[in-house]
């Protein structure tokens, strides 16, 4: 039977111990802030389907020192329909694969224990005489915790929304639907990362290839609206995949299956609001994810920074009004609105097969192919890619 409902105060109350409300927290410990960290697993990141994949850009901003098991990655294979596999070397690591534990036990190493609340779910969000309360409950207790504020990094369907809506939940036009396996080899894979785009290996979606030491997880998506509408599966193309081509068939052909997960991501670009009724929407939440590349541990980080920062400016001017919070929105989209804004741009010519314009308006050459990649690993914006490869006719037509 539960116990009887206790009481805590905080300032700021975290749901979500992903990167992107790791970094918040980060950010108020830093500031000597009152937070509490609330995550409904015991071990964050332990259940997570996600690539891995983190760009040097990442790691050099938020100061993240090497994490246990990282694997760097210096090559990267581009594969377009109707096109041949192109590989593009670097001569330094653009970033590392990582598992998502591991990441999440580097930062909350920095986070001291009192703040953190792990193995808890959020089972009620309430906004009510200028306070936040969030009801817990981890199956043999129960308790209330009341903030001034919330910072809502649960996911993709975040937790507030269903009970304290900011705004509509996406579009099937704006989400992605994406499955993945993990399959393990006796010996180590080399430093590359695959990205496959084409009908052939994905419902007009993409498709990729992360190892991490002897792990590589291999996975394959599209937009919901087209999973659906296609007449294969998606564990379909994700078996030809593994079976079928190269270089995987020969990489893959001794690789055990270990795990297999799914997961939505937000793929709709610019997202909004973020922000309303005392709660801040972050990370996956905000749809805080790359259009043209699922990568989301970077933008998540940074959308879990300003959410941390407008956070205090808000505790010290004691102004919890939607207009005092709609900086953080302004903040984050001079961040990474660009990349969100132009990624969706790209998203829909290198996925529609039905799009009279399409990669190959961009890809005609070694050096174009070289522009794409910097832009998937984090080494250029997505802006400054189009502008370098796309012909003058298209920038004036899009208006670059």
């Amino acid at each position: 039977m539960a116990q009887d409902m206790d009481t805590h105060d905080t300032d700021v109350l975290i749901i979500g111990a992903g990167p992107a409300g790791l970094i918040a927290a980060r950010t108020l410990h830093s500031a000597h802030q009152q937070f509490v960290l609330v995550d409904r697993e015991r071990t964050p990141g332990l259940s997570k389907p996600c690539g891995g994949f983190i760009p040097s850009r990442g790691l050099k901003e938020f100061d993240i020192g090497p994490i246990d098991g990282q694997h760097e990655i210096n090559r990267i294979r581009l594969k377009f329909r109707d096109a041949d596999m192109v590989t593009v070397r670097f001569d330094e690591p653009t970033g590392v694969n990582i598992r998502r534990e591991t990441l999440a036990e580097t930062l909350l190493a920095s986070l001291p224990e009192h703040r953190r609340l792990l193995g808890k779910s959020v089972t009620k969000v309430d906004v009510k005489n200028g306070r936040c309360v969030v009801s817990l409950d981890d199956c043999s207790t129960r308790e209330t915790l009341t903030s001034k504020l919330i910072i809502d990094a649960s996911g993709v369907n975040p937790v507030s929304q269903r009970f304290v809506p900011v705004r509509q939940r996406p579009a099937n036009s704006q989400m992605g639907y994406a499955i993945q396996y993990h399959l393990k080899r006796s010996s180590e894979f080399e430093g590359t990362n695959d990205f496959f785009y084409g009908g052939e290996y994905s419902p007009k979606g993409y498709a990729w290839c992360f190892p991490c030491h002897d792990t590589a997880v291999v996975g394959t998506g599209g937009i919901v609206d087209r999973v659906r509408a296609s007449e294969r599966k998606v564990e379909e193309y994700l078996t030809n995949l593994i079976q079928n081509v190269e270089p995987l068939k020969s990489e893959l052909r001794d690789a055990e299956i270990v795990r297999k997960e799914s997961a939505l991501m937000p793929l709709g670009g610019i997202i909004t609001p973020s922000y309303g009724r005392r709660i801040l929407l972050t990370g996956d939440a905000a749809c805080h994810c790359s259009p043209i590349s699922g990568e989301g541990i970077y933008y998540s980080m940074i959308g879990g920074e300003e959410a941390a920062r407008t956070a205090i400016d808000s505790l010290n001017k004691n102004d919890f009004s939607d207009k005092q919070l709609a900086q953080y929105e302004r903040h984050w989209r001079k961040r990474m609105g660009s990349d969100l804004k132009w990624g969706l741009y790209l998203q829909e010519r290198f996925t529609d097969e039905s799009s009279t314009s399409s990669s190959s308006d961009f890809l005609s050459s070694d050096s174009t192919y070289r522009t794409v990649a910097e832009m998937l690993v984090g080494v250029r914006s997505v802006r400054s890619a189009i502008l370098k490869v796309a012909p003058s006719y298209l920038r004036s037509k899009i208006g670059l």
